[in-house]
């Protein structure tokens, strides 16, 4: 089996791709020369063995309508076995265009306006939009963070589960963006609080397979037989592939099911699924282990890199690494305001990096900032970085 190069840099402008095209999606101020280490996109070309199956797919010649069939089954159900020891049912597997659609779905067909719906800031922002745009209550169970060891606050979120208004709890596994991959004891307290109280959970597992060495994701639903669980999984950070709007959701309840079909089908008419998404996601799963495994082992040595710049040249700065994701949250508040040092990223040493206060009010201060890229992007934007800091200091 053939070795990546990971340290190719890829010309990716002229795709339209959010990350290098669009970066006026964050800031208008932002030119078109800036270095993107904002969003979760990786900078690494897709495992070979995709292209060659899309490829090999469109040249057939028909494209038409498509539903997850046997092989498709079969292959999300040998991934999440094989690398989890997660024994999913067939019939518990549930196309959406997406894991945030998918929310949007759950929360229009397991709460009603006005429920209060809990996340744990600071934590991905959408969440908080569409609890918002579904005339739902954002109830915000803030994580504790104790010298960058985050954990969740149990006696807040019971008192917040004991609250009969509160119907729903968002679990994010591994956190986005503070890293946590929660622990089976955390999660057993997590299910039983709201077991006790009745409270539904929507587990979004987006970022599963981005785990660092000796840190094992576990699936929410391995932890107990709660009947109010529903998971969501999907390919888009695991193979680079997020612009392609596949995910799987999981629910095990016949209940559940019944409604989550009355709100897809039967309110959306969602029930076909893209051939060229289901060509993928059984290719990803049955051929590509070996491109995710060598794809985190460069991400971890990146991490690694990361934190020895950063001890070397701004030992003030606040930052831990993660247990999951490949995603850096870090804290420069010893050296410079951090309204500033954004402005000054985006207006004078061209890189872009994600403003903390994004994910919640407890994440001011903080920022975003992928290291799935080539190590030579990654230092180019750590030197941009300390020289803006080196010109506030001196100012």
């Amino acid at each position: 089996m053939k070795k990546l190069n990971l340290d190719l840099l890829y010309d990716r402008k002229g795709t339209d791709c959010v990350k290098w095209d669009h970066k006026d999606f964050v800031d208008s101020r932002v030119s078109d020369n800036a270095l993107p280490l904002w969003l979760s996109d990786m900078e690494f070309r897709i495992a070979d063995e995709i292209t060659e199956a899309l490829i090999k797919r469109i040249e057939h010649g028909f494209l038409g309508h498509s539903m997850p069939g046997e092989n498709y089954f079969q292959a999300v159900q040998g991934w999440y076995k094989r690398r989890f020891n997660w024994t999913i049912k067939k019939d518990s597997i549930f196309y959406s265009p997406g894991v945030l659609p998918a929310l949007g779905f759950i929360l229009r067909g397991f709460t009603k306006e006005g429920d209060g719906i809990i996340i744990q800031e600071p934590v991905f922002y959408p969440f908080a939009e569409l609890i918002r745009g579904n005339n739902r209550k954002v109830v915000n169970n803030q994580l504790i963070n104790d010298n960058e060891n985050y954990s969740i606050d149990f006696s807040d979120l019971e008192r917040k589960v004991k609250d009969p208004n509160n119907t729903m709890l968002i679990l994010c596994s591994p956190h986005n963006p503070v890293g946590r991959v929660w622990t089976k004891e955390e999660l057993t307290k997590v299910i039983a609080l709201c077991r006790e109280n009745d409270v539904f959970i929507f587990s979004d597992e987006l970022h599963c397979d981005a785990t660092c060495f000796g840190v094992t994701h576990i699936p929410t639903m391995t932890v107990s037989d709660y009947s109010k669980i529903i998971t969501a999984v999907a390919l888009g950070k695991t193979f680079n592939v997020g612009g392609v709007p596949i995910s799987q959701i999981i629910i095990d309840d016949e209940n559940l099911k019944r409604i989550w079909y009355q709100e897809t089908r039967l309110k959306h008419y969602i029930s076909f699924a893209p051939p060229l998404d289901m060509v993928l996601t059984e290719t990803a799963y049955n051929k590509c282990d070996y491109w995710v495994d060598e794809v985190m082992k460069y991400v971890e040595d990146n991490f690694d890199f990361l934190e020895a710049y950063l001890q070397k040249h701004l030992p003030k700065t606040k930052f831990k690494k993660p247990e999951g994701t490949f995603l850096a949250w870090i804290h420069f508040g010893a050296y410079a305001d951090y309204n500033k040092l954004f402005d000054l990223l985006i207006t004078k040493y061209n890189v872009l990096i994600e403003n903390g206060s994004t994910f919640g009010e407890s994440g001011a201060g903080y920022f975003r900032m992928t290291v799935a890229c080539p190590r030579s992007m990654l230092k180019e934007g750590l030197e941009r970085i300390l020289s803006a800091i080196n010109e506030l200091t001196n100012s």
